[in-house]
């Protein structure tokens, strides 16, 4: 049995506020995630409030499977679950904002087989965030990475264009899952904990909504 009592439950998860249509003609308005809008209408059944939404899958924090590219490829509800959950390397590198980061600096962060991999910055200002060189994600992808996300980071050298030659496209297309959209990095102070972000089982959707948490122990 997992003793919670010894370790910090850290919360990762983007929150999203969607607008709302009442039953009784109002409307509550809700704030879009980077343009990407969550609408629900209530009704009732079973004398129970409960709603209709609609939204993308791709919005806050969610995690990815390689269907986004490959019309053959595994939905979210065909990858294996350990995919998305497993100990995880915290990768800080303030030291080198503005910089193209390298196979060596991957070497260099204790980024092991069958980890996933969490890399962040501080910095807000996407023309100072570092960024993945095309070595860096080769060698992410060689070692064999359970899975990535990042916040802060580049994830591709700049002008890359979205799509299945990028980093995000290089690593679902050999198995290696997305954990888009995590926040909050900042507040684990360890190097490794475990990290917990399980999808929607749901089939023919490219990503699913996550509640992205860590156990740290204390």
């Amino acid at each position: 049995m997992i003793d919670l009592a010894r370790y910090r439950i850290i919360d990762l998860s983007y929150e999203l506020v969607p607008g709302e249509q009442k039953i009784d003609g109002r409307y509550l308005h809700g704030e879009a995630f980077y343009g990407r809008q969550v609408e629900v209408q209530e009704f009732i059944a079973y004398n129970a409030r409960m709603h209709f939404i609609q939204s993308q899958t791709h919005n806050g924090t969610h995690v990815e499977a390689p269907y986004k590219y490959d019309e053959n490829g595994a939905d979210v509800a065909a990858m294996p679950l350990e995919k998305y959950m497993g100990e995880a390397v915290v990768c800080d590198f303030d030291h080198r904002l503005g910089k193209a980061l390298t196979a060596d600096d991957m070497a260099a962060s204790d980024i092991r087989h069958d980890d996933i991999v969490l890399m962040r910055t501080s910095e807000k200002d996407i023309s100072r965030q570092p960024h993945l060189s095309w070595e860096a994600v080769d060698w992410l992808i060689d070692t064999g990475i359970k899975a990535f996300g990042i916040e802060n980071v580049g994830h591709s050298p700049p002008g890359t264009e979205f799509g299945k030659d990028d980093s995000d496209g290089k690593m679902l297309l050999a198995g290696i899952p997305i954990l888009d959209a995590v926040t909050g990095l900042e507040q684990i102070t360890k190097p490794r904990v475990f990290f917990i972000g399980l999808p929607v089982k749901i089939r023919r959707v490219t990503a699913s909504w996550a509640r992205a948490i860590v156990l740290e122990e204390k």
